[in-house]
C-alpha cells in the first residue's frame, strides 16, 4: 500500500475514534446526570474528557469553526473573489 492510502486509513482511523469516543462520553454524561448510573473510575473518565473532545470538535469540525465557508452561497463566493481590492 502507497503512503497515501495509509494516510486515508489513518486520518479516517483517527476521526472514526474521535466520534466513538464524543458519542461514548456524551452518553455516560447524560446518564450520569440524570442520576441512571454511578460514576466510577472510567466514568469519571468520560465526564473529563468531554469538554476536551467538544472543543475539538466545535474547532475543527462543526460549522462555528474560524473560517468556515459552508454557509456562503457559490455565488457570495465567487464575487468575494472577483471584487476590486479597495471595494468593501
Amino acid at each position: 500500500m502507497n503512503g497515501m492510502g495509509c494516510k486515508i486509513i489513518l486520518v479516517f482511523t483517527v476521526g472514526m475514534i474521535f466520534a466513538v469516543s464524543l458519542m461514548k462520553s456524551v452518553s455516560v454524561t447524560v446518564a450520569w446526570w440524570n442520576g441512571g448510573q454511578a460514576a466510577g473510575h472510567w466514568e469519571w473518565f468520560w465526564i473529563g474528557i468531554l469538554p476536551v473532545l467538544a472543543f475539538v470538535f466545535f474547532r475543527y469540525y462543526s460549522i462555528f469553526r474560524p473560517g468556515c465557508r459552508a454557509c456562503i452561497s457559490p455565488k457570495e463566493e465567487l464575487n468575494k473573489h472577483h471584487m476590486s481590492p479597495g471595494a468593501p
